[in-house]
């Protein structure tokens, strides 16, 4: 498994409480329409309001379907090269902050986030969770493939710039 996905995943894993605050805006704003019949004064049929409610909560399905997927595969790796990828990925710590916390040299964070990332990709490809089965689930998500997207075309991948 090359680290595009994966990386992808671990992204998105730092982004999962801003995604899912705003799917369950979506929602709460449509229920409530339903409610007071608010879409049908916009001239929205009641089936399309539902089918709008049932897409939301299938992506709301596929993020959090997505944080368990990242929490195995993060569980299956020891726990300096987890540690690492946490800083570097999730809490966005530049190489030379990690160095200064973890007491070593920033050549050695940089090999070691390295070969984290390759630990990362393999423990997803063990637990059945490849390439393909990432390029089916995620590929047209709204959250998901804009992150993508942006580590395919980005030469030098930056988690903090997202």
């Amino acid at each position: 498994m090359n680290k595009n996905w994966s990386n992808t995943a671990l992204v998105a894993y730092s982004l999962l409480p801003k995604i899912v605050r705003e799917l369950n805006f979506g929602v709460k704003t449509r229920v409530n329409s339903a409610f007071q019949s608010r879409h049908l004064r916009m001239g929205m049929s009641t089936e399309e309001l539902i089918g709008e409610i049932l897409d939301l909560t299938d992506e709301k399905r596929k993020i959090v379907n997505l944080r368990f997927v990242v929490q195995e595969a993060l569980d299956r790796l020891s726990t300096a090269d987890k540690n690492i990828l946490i800083a570097r990925i999730i809490d966005k710590k530049t190489y030379q902050a990690i160095s200064e916390e973890f007491g070593i040299s920033l050549r050695t964070v940089f090999r070691r986030v390295s070969a984290a990332e390759e630990a990362y990709a393999s423990a997803l490809s063990r637990a059945g969770f490849t390439e393909d089965w990432f390029e089916k689930e995620y590929i047209n998500d709204k959250y998901i493939s804009p992150i993508h997207d942006r580590i395919m075309n980005d030469k030098y991948f930056v988690a903090k710039n997202l």
